[in-house]
């Protein structure tokens, strides 16, 4: 009783660890969309998830309290021991009893601790998603492969069968698997094609698994969400294929392949130790060294890695990290596996007792997944994380009771609103929320509506204001406004205007009691007496801070009407090292065209600032976006930032690698950008625009998201145009909106705003 008690604990802790981070409510994106599909019994996105789906339904009914969110969410954190568990079995199977069975029991929970506290697996446990479930799938062919080599019996083999076939109906990643499985089983059993009545057995299992599918034809014609048309061979195909995402498939060449190693060794390195990894290596390397040890579920292992590594790492796409998972899993069961053959070897070899050594290297490899604890468990939580259910809030706070209003959402924002319609039965009385897919421009979703009434957006949306529009910050939406408004909008405190070239007459400061590295969100009201032909953006002071916009965010003042009231959004970040003490914030303005500052002090508030009690040092950086990416290194063609003038000529390709370091938790996904110009600030190059490392990394959309404190290297190859003429030219590196498109800006120690690009160097083509 006591040793089974001692074999739970530690994967109870795990239970408690996720669910003490759990998300608590609906969240944007994906993870609502699988808790409304499940609970309404409906076809989620393609590929459907239908076996996922169909096990959301059952947990939520079974579990009998909780929120239907909280519920979808604790079926990760089931799903996510269970992984671990799997991992600890695979391990005590491969070690046969060649050890004693406390020191395997020890070498199991490593293994299987060390997966589950990787900060990919721990944010995959925390919140509704299918691929967790995907790896599981992975996992348990594994160990069902595994149990078949040691006992050489076919149930193992029929249960594989089955699990293949179910994880196929969960998700088409799951058949990148396949290679390796049926190079396992031929090197295992040569002979099992002759008679083929293995294979047929294994084959009509397989069929039973993959009978979830039929849930798409039975539920499509009824189902209250999803296509209608998956009872035909086109629309199931269509559909659990994925035909329409197909862009994101492999999409790296082999040419860029060594960069793409740096990306996962970065992505790798975030989630196991360095003891961890060398670990790993042994695991993979030290059965074909020495034939004591068993290599042919090491052979399964890497065979498996191989075939899903060169699928993922090919991706541009923004959820590699879920699809990453089962590589991570496979490397956190390989140093289980090198742990193990480092015993095997020393008890057979006799040199020193087995006991001994055990007591000093396990406490000192178990120390892994006590780094990954310690690294995580101030970072990764979900359960304060309500932005979304404030959204839908501040929706029915703001347009419930009011008539001819259109709110357009993206999908993120459309999500939550779902789950409140589908889940809780509630729908905002008179405002009609319209979900914009990418199938059709917002413009022409605004051309829809606006007639009708008024429309506002999710968030911002340039191609909106490139159509001729301005957008109002109305937070958290985006007013739709037709050009010439001279209204000022309500919610703004009015300003007497000053007489200058641009009159500041409204504003608002909803924060002023904040802590340092805070965005403190600021609305400015202005216009222009007369139509100018003048650059003029406003300086925001903060104390002896000094903020002077770019005009790559906002509408420029040439473009603005005589007399027409503009409502732009100016926020700005705290420094991180920002003492205590009260600062007075202040607007001014500065006409860009002649580089003169206009005489205008309008005073706005006072904030009142906290300053934390460990600040963090950004002196180390290149950059600093906007407190929270920093750019700590950079080099171009192997030489380290700042460099002089390198020669290039046209033609060649130009490596470039950027190391980031994630200051704070983004408020957004951001889009990297590596461009080339030449002297007049014109583009050469502008397509080297990706989620950083190449889409496999994105900082908050898509979950995980990244966690202060990380570090990671995000290489571009730039291949010079062959045509490119003589002379010299910059890289522009820096940050933006993935939605709104508007650049991230540059702070530099003192807190004062110094752009929105950073130069790498000066290439110069003879």
């Amino acid at each position: 009783m006591r040793k089974r008690t001692l074999f739970y604990l530690p994967f109870a802790l795990l239970l408690a660890l996720y669910v003490s981070t759990l998300a608590q409510f609906p969240i944007y994106g994906d993870p609502t969309e699988y808790t409304v599909m499940s609970h309404i019994l409906g076809i989620a996105h393609p590929p459907g998830y239908a076996f996922f789906t169909l096990l959301g339904k059952l947990f939520q009914m079974i579990v009998p309290f909780g929120t239907i969110a909280w519920r979808s969410h604790l079926l990760s954190a089931f799903v996510g021991v269970g992984t671990a568990v799997i991992t600890h079995t695979i391990i005590k199977t491969i070690a046969q009893e060649r050890l004693n069975k406390e020191l395997t029991a020890g070498i199991a929970i490593f293994a299987a601790l060390t997966v589950g506290l990787g900060s990919d697996y721990w944010q995959h446990s925390i919140h509704a998603n299918p691929h967790l479930v995907t790896a599981a799938f992975l996992a348990a062919n594994l160990l069902f492969l595994t149990k078949w080599w040691a006992a050489n019996d076919d149930k193992w083999l029929y249960a594989f069968a089955f699990s293949a076939g179910l994880g196929v109906s969960h998700h088409p990643l799951t058949v990148f698997g396949f290679p390796a499985y049926a190079l396992f089983i031929l090197l295992i059993r040569p002979s099992i094609l002759t008679p083929p009545r293995t294979i047929l057995k294994m084959f009509a299992v397989a069929m039973l698994g993959l009978s979830v599918w039929l849930y798409y034809p039975l539920r499509s014609p009824s189902a209250p969400f999803g296509p209608v048309t998956m009872n035909t061979i086109d629309g199931f195909l269509t559909h659990v294929l994925a035909r329409g995402l197909t862009s994101s498939l492999p999409y790296f060449t082999l040419a860029e392949q060594p960069g793409r190693a740096l990306v996962f060794w970065s992505l790798l390195r975030l989630q196991y130790s360095l003891p961890v990894i060398f670990l790993a290596v042994l695991g993979a390397v030290l059965p074909y060294i020495d034939k004591r040890t068993a290599r042919q579920p090491v052979t399964l292992y890497l065979s498996a890695f191989a075939t899903f590594y060169a699928f993922v790492i090919s991706l541009k796409a923004q959820d590699i990290m879920a699809y990453a998972l089962g590589l991570f899993l496979i490397i956190g069961l390989l140093a289980g596996t090198g742990l193990l053959h480092l015993f095997i070897l020393q008890k057979e070899r006799g040199k020193w007792s087995t006991l001994w050594l055990g007591g000093l290297l396990l406490p000192f490899f178990l120390f892994g997944p006590a780094i990954q604890l310690l690294r995580n468990i101030s970072v990764i939580s979900l359960r304060r994380y309500d932005k979304a259910q404030l959204y839908v809030e501040a929706v029915f706070d703001t347009f419930d009771g009011v008539e001819n209003v259109t709110l357009l959402n993206d999908w993120e924002n459309m999500t939550p609103l779902w789950y409140a319609e589908y889940v809780d039965g509630r729908v905002p009385d008179g405002v009609q929320l319209a979900f914009v897919s990418a199938a059709k421009p917002w413009v022409e979703f605004v051309f829809d509506f606006l007639p009708g009434g008024d429309v506002y957006l999710s968030n911002y949306r340039r191609d909106v204001v490139d159509a001729g529009f301005r957008l109002r910050p109305f937070p958290p939406f985006y007013q739709v406004v037709e050009p010439g408004s001279d209204e000022l909008p309500s919610y703004l405190h009015p300003l007497p205007p000053a007489p200058t070239q641009v009159e500041v007459v409204g504003y608002a400061l909803p924060h002023l009691t904040v802590t340092a590295a805070d965005i403190v969100p600021l609305i400015l009201a202005m216009r222009v007496p007369v139509t100018t032909t003048e650059y003029l953006v406003p300086i925001v002071r903060v104390g002896e801070m000094e903020h002077i916009f770019t005009t790559d965010s906002h509408l420029v003042t040439p473009d603005w009407l005589a007399g027409e009231i503009i409502v732009e959004q100016f926020d700005f970040p705290l420094p991180h090292n920002l003492p205590t003490g009260d600062y007075p914030v202040s607007v001014g303005l500065k006409n860009l065209s002649s580089d003169s500052v206009l005489d205008l002090d309008l005073p706005l508030g006072v904030l009142q600032v906290t300053g934390l009690p460990h600040p963090l040092s950004t002196d180390h950086l290149l950059a600093n976006f906007k407190q929270q990416a920093g750019l700590r290194s950079a080099t171009v063609a192997g030489q380290t930032v700042p460099f002089a003038p390198q020669t290039a000529h046209a033609g060649e390709t130009i490596n470039i690698i950027l190391e980031w370091e994630s200051l704070a938790y983004a408020d957004e996904s951001y889009t990297v950008f590596v461009h080339l110009i030449d002297l007049a600030n014109r583009p050469v190059i502008d397509t080297l625009d990706y989620t950083p490392l190449g889409g496999a990394f994105p900082t908050h959309l898509w979950l995980p998201k990244w966690l202060p404190g990380q570090q990671v290297y995000d290489p571009y190859r730039m291949e010079l145009p062959p045509d490119l003429p003589a002379g010299d030219y910059l890289i522009e590196v820096g940050l933006y909106e993935m939605v709104g498109k508007r650049r991230l800006h540059i702070f530099d120690q003192n807190g004062n705003l110094s752009g929105d690009r950073y130069i790498l160097g000066t290439i110069t083509v003879p």
